[in-house]
């Protein structure tokens, strides 16, 4: 699939990323950037992007990398956020940018999920506002083909 089609696709699968002001920049194999404009709807006290914002960047940046593995196989497959670690590094207020990159080869994800039906990985998101580090979340994502 032509990676330009996977950024509407996401945000016509999940209409919550448009509701936030994500803007999906770019999606490839494995990768994934994404923004979200700095504007007083998602902030907090402090005028920085509120930390429930900040979550919803990184997890739909980290979407966008499992849809560049699993485009081809929806809406069969199962997909699903088994879990996160997040660590919050410091207070920057401006535009919010997530970059989405697999450790793991993904054609090493697609391949075991080809052969067994089912596939864990993890996905880093980095975070920055400028050149500013604000926060690093991983999520781990597990992919199930159909029952039965």
């Amino acid at each position: 699939m032509n990676p330009n089609d996977l950024r509407p696709m996401l945000t016509s699968m999940i209409p919550f990323i448009s509701t936030v002001g994500i803007v999906l920049d770019e999606i490839g194999l494995g990768s994934a950037k994404a923004t979200l404009p700095a504007r007083r709807e998602v902030q907090n006290h402090m005028g920085t992007a509120h930390a429930g914002a900040v979550y919803s960047l990184g997890e739909s940046a980290s979407g966008g990398v499992v849809l560049s593995m699993f485009a081809d196989q929806l809406p069969k497959v199962f997909i699903a956020l088994k879990s996160s670690t997040v660590a919050h590094k410091k207070a920057a207020a401006g535009d919010v940018v997530a970059t989405a990159t697999l450790k793991e080869d993904p054609k090493a994800i697609r391949a075991r999920y080809d052969e067994t039906g089912k596939s864990d990985f993890e996905v880093p998101v980095a975070l920055y506002v400028g050149e500013v580090l604000t926060a690093e979340i991983t999520f781990t994502w597990a992919v199930r083909a159909p029952r039965g």
